[in-house]
């Protein structure tokens, strides 16, 4: 049986071979294409774009690239062409003219990770609609004095659990914490509550999905971050259908409440849009909080600026109030760092 192995393995890797051949020799790219390289047949430039870097620079990808080629070139990323710009005023061409000149769109095999009703896949009037609930949820949420007190909480929590700690892991702190927070307000789940360490778990490794070649095969980053996918929204599902049980009875007075009251979605558009809330609030507010502390550390200036306008916030609260709306509308040098 054996045997066998080395004849299938060498017709495998022969058929893979051809197939790439054909790729190369099928390639007819259009005319007026900025300058640019599109890398391996099948893999493209992946590999090269998804080095690590560090988050306060462009990455030696973008970097060499620009220099040889311009702030605007072609590539072949995840599985698709693409043009990669980075040029400020053409990004806000395409940004200003969203839906009327440009579609948004992701490479096909994201669409394994994000699910096709994704506010990042989908375009028009199911777009316009998913939009304007995040919108409203998160415009909602600055003042509700329920949530500043959540974070509050949560926050005193955290750095309470620093205390004895010689060397902290801020930005892996803070992405537990703003997703712990998320998991709270969208669905009522409180962080120590089994089913949160569960929704971690799980959203943990979709992020890496997002980071990783698009292959499909057992074990891969890919292929975990979709079958995470396909968790996650069980899990959520499952919290539906225990919502829709209670009905007129105990409300949690979560975004999901507010979908599943006012917002005439499918389950599978409920299950999009609350996964894509937790993506928007877990990974770029986390890579803010990490960058702002990076660099306040920079500008110990800043710093002190940021401390002087927080004490005399402080100055005007009772020893153990809170703060509420008014207080955070104060601090307008915060606002600017």
């Amino acid at each position: 049986m054996f045997g066998f192995f080395p004849l299938i393995l060498s017709a495998f890797l022969l058929g893979l071979g051809f197939y790439l051949l054909l790729q190369v020799l099928a390639r007819k790219e259009p005319a007026n294409l900025p300058r640019g390289s599109m890398g391996w047949p099948l893999f493209g430039e992946t590999l090269g774009f998804l080095k690590p870097h560090s988050s306060n620079s462009m990455g030696s990808f973008l970097q060499e690239h620009c220099s040889r080629y311009g702030r605007v070139f072609k590539s072949h990323l995840f599985g698709s062409p693409t043009i990669v710009s980075c040029d400020h005023e053409l990004n806000m061409v395409v940004l200003q003219n969203e839906e009327k000149l440009f579609k948004v769109s992701y490479p096909k095999a994201m669409h394994g990770i994000l699910g096709k009703f994704s506010l990042l896949i989908v375009s028009g009037d199911v777009h316009k609609k998913l939009r304007n609930i995040g919108v409203s949820f998160i415009t909602s949420s600055k003042s509700n004095p329920e949530f500043l007190d959540c974070v509050e909480k949560m926050t005193i929590s955290m750095m309470n659990s620093w205390k004895n700690c010689k060397e902290i892991g801020f930005y892996k702190e803070v992405k537990k914490f703003t997703l712990n927070l998320m998991v709270k307000h969208l669905l009522s789940i409180e962080p120590e509550e089994p089913l949160a360490f569960k929704i971690l778990e799980d959203f943990l490794t979709y992020m890496k999905g997002f980071v990783s070649l698009p292959v499909y095969l057992p074990g891969t980053p890919y292929a975990s971050a979709v079958k995470a996918r396909a968790r996650l929204s069980a899990t959520v599902r499952e919290i539906i259908k225990e919502r829709r049980k209670e009905q007129l009875g105990l409300v949690k007075g979560d975004f999901l409440d507010a979908i599943l009251s006012k917002e005439n979605l499918s389950d599978e558009k409920t299950v999009s849009i609350v996964l894509d809330m937790l993506l928007a609030g877990y990974e770029t507010t986390a890579t803010l909080m990490a960058l702002i502390v990076y660099f306040l550390s920079l500008y110990p200036n800043v710093l002190e600026h940021l401390k002087q306008e927080h004490n005399a916030i402080r100055k005007n609260k009772e020893n153990g109030e809170s703060l509420n709306w008014e207080d955070y509308q104060k601090m307008e040098f915060t606002c600017n760092v």
